[in-house]
Parts: structure tokens; sequence; C-alpha cells
């Protein structure tokens, strides 16, 4: 089966994997355990970030099980208990400590950087204060995180951790609920399954020493109007916006956008634009609150059916 990286394609590789894993209207089933739609795209338009928080906890699991004996006698804390939030008591032991073990010809940190590349993080850019805050995430333990067997090989080889990732592999779920603030019962076990999926997705499209292709929209070029590419604060399809004239952003997000050519785009845009232009022009909270949910409703909507 051939995927491209895109939210479409990724939902598509899930539901391959198991067709329990399926979006319904606005939810998406992972299995029995229903994830707000939002969240789920959420996750994946930011998986960067997050993804780099992976590597960040894969460098603290190596360069810690690595110097276990070392770091143990440095913190009083065991190897086997990490991450642990308790190391904010001694966060400047804890760096200090980092330091000593992570010079820039580090293995360690070339092996992150391995990582990073396996996983299509183009930009990544090493740093021991994201080490020590991984280390000091209070939750599940080394031994639950998920280590795909291209970044296993790359673990293997710079540190004794046969104790990473052995046991039930969902640590991330509870990073990730942290993250955004969720703890209902039951969301973290479903948000480690997709993002151990989106793991081995990022793996499957991006392949050694490759970045990620995303698809890219060029901004619809309309004479003598402000049209602008980039993400809506409310993930609308559009959005008004005012400097020293009129414009609107287009979200390009959005799977309407992403599935338009630039000839059909270039209507839309113009339309979107005056529709904009008058949400602008609305001086009263009521009638803007208005334009406001409808804008919000259409867009929703065309969500949806485009997705």
């Amino acid at each position: 089966m051939s995927y491209q990286y895109d939210l479409a394609d990724f939902k598509r590789y899930l539901n391959d994997r198991n067709p329990k894993y399926r979006v319904d209207g606005l939810i998406f089933w992972q299995n029995r355990i229903p994830l707000p739609i939002d969240l789920f795209n959420r996750i994946f338009n930011e998986s960067n970030q997050i993804v780099s928080d992976y590597v960040y906890q894969v460098a603290a699991s190596a360069v810690t099980f690595r110097n276990r004996t070392s770091f143990e006698k440095a913190t009083a804390v065991d190897v086997a208990d990490l991450p642990k939030g308790d190391l904010k008591k001694q966060v400047e032991t804890l760096k200090e400590w980092l330091n000593g073990k992570l010079p820039e010809n580090s293995s360690v940190v070339r092996m992150s950087y391995e990582v990073a590349d396996i996983l299509g993080l183009d930009s990544f850019v090493f740093s021991i204060d994201k080490v020590a805050d991984a280390l000091q995430h209070q939750g599940k333990k080394y031994v639950r995180l998920f280590i795909p067997a291209e970044i296993r090989t790359q673990l293997n080889l710079v540190s004794d951790c046969e104790d990473v990732g052995t046991d039930n592999t969902d640590m991330f779920g509870n990073i990730i609920a942290d993250r955004y603030n969720i703890y209902r019962s039951g969301f973290s076990d479903a948000l480690a399954i997709i993002f151990n999926a989106l793991l081995e997705f990022r793996i499957l499209c991006s392949g050694r020493g490759e970045h990620l292709q995303r698809i890219r929209v060029i901004a619809p070029l309309v004479e003598d109007i402000d049209i602008r590419l980039g993400k809506t604060r409310d993930g609308s399809l559009w959005e008004p916006g005012y400097e020293d004239d009129h414009y609107i952003t287009l979200n390009s997000e959005h799977p309407l956008i992403r599935g338009l050519s630039e000839d059909q785009s270039k209507p839309l845009a113009e339309l979107l634009f005056y529709m904009g232009e008058f949400e602008n022009g609305q001086f009263s909270d009521e009638s803007k609150k208005l334009v406001e949910n409808l804008r919000q409703s259409v867009s929703r909507s065309l969500w949806i059916k485009h997705d």
C-alpha cells in the first residue's frame, strides 16, 4: 500500500491496520474510544513538536541507562524509575550531570540526530535542557516507551537498554494527554496507540536519510485582493484580518484547500475575501458573532465532507 505523508493518508493507514480505527462525523474512533476529530487532527498537525519530545525521551533513556551507576550516585534516583518528577527538586545537579555526559561528540547526541532523521524531523537541534525536561516528566516509565525496530537499532549502538520499551509501550499517551490537558479516563491508551502508529507512519513515509514529503498549496494570486496562506486561529477555512488593508488567511491545513487546483482556488479565494470583508465590516458584537459562527459552521461542515 502506498501512502504520502498527510492527514488523510494517516487516517487511511490507521484504518488499513484496523478497520475499527475510523472517522465518523466529528469523532475518530480508536476501537471503542472516541476522540474529538479536532484533537486527532491537531496531534497530527503538531506532530513535529510531539515527535521531537519523543526523541528527547529516547535520548534521556539512552544516557541514563548507559551511565546507570553514575546517574544513581549523582541523583539518588533509580534509573528503572525514570522519568521522575522528583528530579525537579535537583535540576541544577541533573543539568550538571547531563553536561558532563553529553558533549557535542557524544554517541547519544549523534544517535539523537539519527533518530530525528529517521522520523523526518528536518530542523532538529539537540538541547541538553530538553533532555533534562524529559527526565522530569512524571508518569509511566521507560520500560513502557515504544521503540520501533529502526530506532531500537540506533539505541542498541550506544546503550544497554534492553529494559526500555518492553512492557505495554503506552508511555507517550500520558505525555500527549499532559500536553493537551486531557484527563479523561481511557484517552491516554488511545493516544498512545495513535502516537505509536504515527511514529511508524513517519518512518514508512520518510525512509532512512529522507525527509517527509508534505503537500503544499500555493496561495492563489487574485488581482487586487490580499490572500494569504497559513493557519487560522480557530481552524476555519478562512479568517479575516486587517493591517493597513483588509486581507484573509486561507487555512492551509483545511482538506478543501489541500484538494483544490490553482484554477479552482482562485474563484473560491475571491468569494471568501469578500465574505471576510463583510465580517470585518460588522460593528455590533451580535452581528460579528453571527457571521463568525456562520464561518466556523461552514468550515466545519466542509472539513467533514472533504477529509
